[in-house]
């Protein structure tokens, strides 16, 4: 255990949840059901935002997909009331959860390796645990008490309940806050690029886990470490 480092505090899709790749999938067969093009591109813009950054990446993408004439309606069947309705950002958003819970419904959400073996170590330790996500705050509570990490936490934030998302530092320094902590003495461990920026510039030391999206030289320049998977985490602190 470092002895100058007091708190850890975590991300969530894709760190202690195996969703970013669930939702990925989701994104991809929506775009393709109404062709909207470049999904991937805006879905690696959106990794560890804010709901309100990725409808408005959601609705370029779409636009953009008008203009090129991929887009196969401007409107469309909601899969939960079956009504018409516009073709959006919000909307794209609002129908890939309907698709992702109900899949998390039916089979439980996928943790990622080691994610409950990682936090009891870390908790036995003695590190105040924090889960910091830009996630809406109603869907993170509903996820962790789901899969049994919730009681590993001692402060959890959510979308909602901050002004500005990552890679603006203020969730961090909100939990570090709200932890008890001081920034200096804190980790954040985070697979995302805005979250690894977030970090930095809230003058913790970003480990990054990779998910989805690979170290770039920034990422190699800005993380204190750069991990394998959770098992690795357990072990160095």
């Amino acid at each position: 255990m470092y002895d100058n480092i007091k708190t850890v505090i975590f991300d969530m899709d894709g760190v202690l949840f195996d969703s970013e790749s669930l939702d990925k999938k989701v994104w991809i067969d929506l775009a393709e059901q109404y062709g909207v093009t470049d999904i991937l591109e805006a879905f690696a813009e959106c990794i560890g935002t804010p709901d309100s950054n990725i409808i408005s990446v959601l609705d370029r993408y779409i636009e953009l997909s008008k203009e090129q004439g991929t887009l196969k309606e401007t409107h469309v069947t909601d899969i939960v009331t079956g009504e018409r309705l516009l073709l959006n950002g919000a909307e794209f958003r609002r129908q890939s959860l309907v698709v992702f819970d109900k899949f998390v419904e039916e089979q439980g959400m996928p943790l990622k390796y080691y994610a409950s073996e990682c936090l009891a170590d870390l908790k036995n330790k003695g590190y105040k645990l924090g889960l910091a996500s830009s996630t809406p705050i109603d869907r993170v509570r509903p996820q962790l008490t789901g899969t049994g990490l919730i009681g590993y936490f001692d402060d959890i934030i959510g979308g909602g309940m901050f002004k500005k998302g990552k890679p603006d530092p203020e969730i961090f320094l909100m939990s570090c806050e709200r932890l008890g902590g001081k920034p200096q003495e804190s980790i954040v461990i985070e697979d995302s690029y805005n979250g690894i920026r977030a970090a930095y510039s809230a003058g913790m030391r970003p480990v990054m886990v990779p998910d989805i999206i690979m170290p770039d030289d920034e990422m190699r320049a800005k993380a204190w470490k750069i991990l394998h998977d959770l098992k690795q985490v357990s072990e160095l602190l």
